[in-house]
Order: structure tokens, then sequence, then C-alpha cells
């Protein structure tokens, strides 16, 4: 890990450390959920950053569970006149500015590789071992966005604790993770990411290499509430936030409407990645919590990440 990765890292712990009145109390809880719950794999992986960053492993293992605490993302999926799905994200966090800053310069495009050949890509923060954001080079792509809880953070605390005792039901990232793994296609990666238990609710967002294979899956812990898909020429993109398609977004966080007027404009025999990315720019789906976007074409192989800052006057 770069040395300079290791201090913004060390300098977001002790930040998060100053909320809570009990830091070894709290350490204890992720230390506990890294030893009986993660999963072997990724628990030695958080342990191995922690130990190469100098940091207690239960306050890594807290941090790996940062995407089901807080954020606000946009992710938009479109099919191109030639058949090919395109799909763009913000990464959002809703924490707070300060928080935007430190992941902004922790944030990597790693690839995934076995036998010396590529698996798959994904951007993500350095010492996170789950993916929010990724593509597996002609299969399919995958972005998360939080599913916002109607009852607030007390109902996330209970989705912690029935995961723990439940044992059977994976972080929204971890799965993200497993399917770009093991999955070869557009369609089992639906599949799986449909119906595996989750301990939070989710939007699974996922890219195909053909067309119409776009969809959008509202989760809830135990199976799909809802797939959206790309249907063509009637519905040639979809645009998901953080609440559901089939409602009107709060007026204080619409980002659904901007996008879908960005996309509107271009049109469905105009849209490329630029576009996409034009897309992403637009203010509020441009904020100050925006941290990265991401681009894919899972049928060309093509993967970026770029790092955003959302210039003065943007919208919180």
């Amino acid at each position: 890990m770069l040395p300079s990765s290791e201090k913004v890292l060390r300098n977001l712990v002790d930040a998060l450390s100053g909320f809570f009145d009990n830091s070894t109390l709290v350490t204890d809880f992720g230390r506990g959920l890294n030893d009986l719950y993660f999963p072997k794999e990724y628990a030695a992986e958080i342990r191995g950053c922690a130990t190469a960053m100098g940091l207690d492993y239960g306050w890594l293992t807290l941090v790996n569970l940062g995407y089901e605490i807080s954020d606000a993302c946009t992710s938009i999926i479109a099919q191109t006149p030639e058949g090919n799905i395109l799909h763009a994200r913000n990464m959002d966090f809703w924490d707070g500015i300060w928080l935007t800053d430190h992941l902004k310069n922790l944030t990597m495009t790693i690839d995934y590789q076995k036998g010396g050949k590529t698996q798959y890509y994904a951007t993500t923060f350095a010492g996170y071992v789950g993916v929010l954001s990724g593509m597996k080079p002609n299969g399919f792509s995958i972005s998360i966005d939080t599913r916002f809880y109607s009852q607030g953070i007390s109902q996330f605390f209970y989705e912690i604790i029935a995961a723990i005792t439940e044992k059977n039901a994976t972080l929204v990232s971890f799965l993200s993770r497993d399917v770009l793994a093991r999955e070869t296609n557009f369609e089992s990666a639906i599949e799986n990411l449909s119906n595996d238990l989750l301990i939070a609710d989710v939007y699974y967002i996922v890219g195909g290499v053909s067309a119409d294979q776009g969809a959008v899956i509202s989760r809830n812990r135990t199976g799909a509430s809802d797939v959206w898909r790309l249907d063509d020429p009637s519905r040639w993109y979809e645009v998901q936030t953080n609440y559901d398609h089939w409602k009107q977004p709060p007026w204080f966080d619409d980002r659904v409407k901007p996008a879908n007027n960005g996309m509107n404009n271009i049109g469905p025999s105009n849209i490329t990645m630029d576009g996409m990315f034009h897309v992403l720019s637009i203010k509020p789906v441009l904020n100050l919590q925006s941290t990265f976007s991401m681009l894919a074409c899972p049928a060309t192989g093509y993967y970026e990440s770029l790092m955003r800052n959302c210039p003065y006057p943007c919208s919180e």
C-alpha cells in the first residue's frame, strides 16, 4: 500500500473515531464481525490491509461497512443504436464533504487477475475489499446504489444484527464481488444479485453485452422487489438514484429529473460514453459529495474511473 494511502486512511479512521465515546467497544465490535461473520477470504484481506497500514483491523472492518451506513449515488444504463450497453455512475457519500475529500485520495481501480489474465475490474477505496463499481470484460458491469431505509440508522443496526445471527447473509458489496468473480454472463449475474440473502436493502444496476441487457434490481434483504429491464426503443435508458423508480423522489434530492432531461436531450441515436459522462456532470447529479465517476461498456471492454470535483457554486 502506498504511504500516502496509509496516511489518508489513518486520518479517516482517526476522524471517524471522534464520533464514538467508547472507541474500544466499537473496535471490539468490528473485530467480532471480522472473526465470526465475514467470509474468510475477505476477513483475511482486511486484516492484511490493516497490518500494512498500521491500523486495528476492527476499525478497518467497520470502514468496510461504510457503504451500508450512508451514501447517495446515481447510476445510468443506456443502449446505443448498435445495441451496446453503456453503464455510468457517480459515487456520492452523504456523510459530509470531509469524508468525500478523504475518499477521493483513497480511490483506486483494481485489475483482478488469475493466471496473468484479467478476470474483472473494480473501482474501490484503499482498504475496502468489496466492489461497488466493477466490470467483467465481455460479460457484465455492476454498480450499487443505496436503497434508503424508511426507518433510518436504527433499521441499519437491526440489519447488522440479523446478518450476524443468520450468518448466510452477505454485505451488498461482497455479493457483487462474488458475482464478478464467479459468473460469466448478464443473466446469471441478474439471477444471483436478485436472490442471494443480503444484510441491507440496495439497488444493483447491471449492464450486459447485448441489446436490452440492462436492468435495475431493487433489492430487499431476502430477494428482489422489482427487476426493471431495458426495453428498447420504448425504454432505451434507465436512471437510478436512491429511491424506488416507481415513486417520485423527494423534492430536496431529485437527481432523476435532471439526469432524465440530459439523456433525453442527447437522444437514443446519439448516445455515447462522452454523452453519459456529460449527464453525470449535470448538477445536482454531480454534487459536493461526488467522489468518482465510473464509465463501462462490457461489450468493448472499456472501463474508466475519474475522480470528481464539483465547481463552485455546487449543490449539496
